[in-house]
């Protein structure tokens, strides 16, 4: 199966529309339709929006298509680094929308932002379960995060 079709039977499990989801990663409305390849920054939009597509399956046809919630990560700093990394995208980010002055995006890019990375700490809370040192280094991220500007 193609991978755009793999998206689209993602986005029928999840019940998200089409359009929406080609707004949400900045393609045209018919871009799931076309013959166009899904380049690799697509692809890390849709990593970033959707965080709970199994990657793995997308690209490779391997395991299942939705990461279980349930899942423990037992490698703490797989996802500490990833948050780190994050950080340092968001900061420029926020800076560089900040530079333009338009208030109206800035605003717009800290909600989103701040709705990606509640969905990833959600995600990554539940999986950590039971895990009292990592949750504690993603409190502290998070945190960090949250009184960066």
């Amino acid at each position: 199966m193609s991978t755009k079709k793999k998206i689209l039977q993602y986005l029928e499990f999840k019940d998200i529309s089409q359009g929406k989801f080609c707004r949400k990663i900045g393609v045209s409305n018919g871009f799931l339709g076309s013959g166009k390849h899904i380049g690799s920054e697509k692809l890390k939009i849709i990593r970033d929006n959707y965080i709970d597509l199994n990657m793995n399956w997308l690209i490779y046809d391997e395991g299942e298509m939705i990461i279980k919630e349930n899942v423990f990560i037992n490698d703490y700093e797989v996802v500490y680094d990833k948050f780190a990394k994050d950080k340092v995208t968001i900061s420029k980010k926020i800076t560089d929308a900040l530079k333009s002055n338009n208030l109206n995006d800035t605003f717009e890019l800290l909600i989103n932002e701040y709705v990606i990375l509640q969905k990833k700490h959600n995600i990554t809370q539940r999986a950590l379960t039971g895990s009292t040192l990592v949750f504690n280094k993603l409190r502290e991220i998070v945190n960090s995060l949250t009184h960066t500007s």
